[in-house]
């Protein structure tokens, strides 16, 4: 784990583009409601993107322990949503653009997801 930002209790109401708000520096994106790939990618690229106040979009590729990036970010996410009532967290995730490109953006051709749809075809 590069990141050196401040880590709280990871509860979130709202998923935020980062383009609305203006992140604190400080503060993890996740806790700001910013969806970040950084604890599924591999590390080594310097915080590029952490650094710049933008939150990571995963172009290392997923850590070593990650086999699946979209589904073990997707997993990591909905755990740390705060509420237990169904209409509402539907409605967060509904707040996430796109969640196949963001999930998956560079590792699609290597996922579980895109092997499925293949297998499909196939038939």
């Amino acid at each position: 784990d590069e990141c050196d930002r401040e880590k709280g209790e990871r509860k979130i109401k709202e998923f935020i583009r980062p383009d609305k708000i203006k992140p604190d520096p400080k503060k993890c994106f996740l806790d700001q409601g910013i969806l970040c790939l950084g604890p599924v990618t591999r590390s080594g690229c310097g915080q590029r993107c952490i650094n710049a106040n933008m939150p990571c979009r995963g172009c290392f590729g997923p850590s070593d322990y990650v086999h699946d990036m979209g589904a073990k970010i997707l997993g990591g996410i909905t755990s740390i949503i705060d509420s237990n009532d169904e209409e509402e967290i539907k409605k967060l995730t509904d707040q996430i653009v796109d969640p196949a490109g963001t999930f998956y953006r560079f590792t699609l051709p290597y996922s579980l997801l895109k092997r499925k749809i293949m297998k499909k075809e196939e038939v």
